[in-house]
Order: structure tokens, then sequence, then C-alpha cells
């Protein structure tokens, strides 16, 4: 009768230390480096995360870098209606990121777009300098608020 009381006892202690080891680590979930990076650095690196997932098709993933504001008011489909460029998208790289205030950052990307025309031999690559608006959310994120041009 003793021996099972004994292995229960140690069950919970290998749950509960297991339960106390993933909080630990959870709480380092955040890297060292990201910790110690710049709100422009963060800014950047969110920004050029973003375009990489744009640029690879990834609309729904790409919408999770966008404020927690404007996803409250903006369900995702309406979101991905106003996504254009999938697929002439080919390159985007962060210029340069300047923070106004510990909320907000805007980050100039260049783009690169590739476009067919019908009446031409072949493909046309020009690029564009956008301005975004990045603002940190309540829980310290950074998120993308598109703006009406």
């Amino acid at each position: 009768m003793l021996k099972p009381m004994k292995v229960v006892y140690m069950h919970r202690f290998t749950w509960s230390a297991l339960l106390v080891f993933s909080l630990i680590l959870g709480g380092c979930a955040s890297s060292p480096q990201e910790q110690a990076l710049s709100d422009e650095a963060l800014v950047a690196k969110r920004a050029e995360e973003r375009w990489a997932l744009l640029i690879d098709g990834r609309v729904e993933s790409a919408y999770a870098y966008l404020s927690s504001g404007y996803r409250q008011v903006t369900p995702f489909t309406h979101y991905h209606k106003t996504v254009k460029g999938v697929g002439i998208w080919k390159a985007a790289q962060v210029a340069e990121v300047s923070c106004e205030s510990a909320e907000v950052c805007t980050a100039l990307v260049d783009i690169r777009v590739v476009i067919r025309y019908p009446l031409m031999r072949g493909p046309v690559e020009t690029g564009n300098q956008i301005k975004e608006k990045w603002v940190k959310d309540g829980d310290g994120n950074w998120g993308f608020l598109p703006t009406m041009n």
C-alpha cells in the first residue's frame, strides 16, 4: 500500500518540477538579444519579418504583425482584401527607423517589385520607398498600423 503512494508522490514531484522548469524557460522566451535591442532595431526586425511573410504570400501570418488595436477592429478577411502586391513583391529592406516616442516609430522600407506588362518583352523591375507606422501595444510588442494614404 505504501509503494503506490510513493509512486504518486514522485509522479507529482516530477510534474511539479517540469512545470516549474517550463515556467522558468517561458520567462526567458524573449531572447537576451531581443531584450537588448533598441526600439528602432526591434521595429526594423519586425518590419523585415512581416515583409518576408508578405513576399512569401503568407498574408495570414503577416496579419499577426499588425497592431493589436487594428486586429481588434479589422478581421482578417477584410485585411486580406486590402493587401495588394502579393506575387509582384520581390524584396523589402528596412532603410531607416526613427522613433517619435517610446510608443510610436516610423520605418522607411525599400520595396522591389517585378511587373509584367503585356506589350513589353520582359518583366520590369522597379522599386519604391514606403513609410510605415509602428506602435507599441500594451503588452510591449511592436505592431504595424496601416494608415490611409
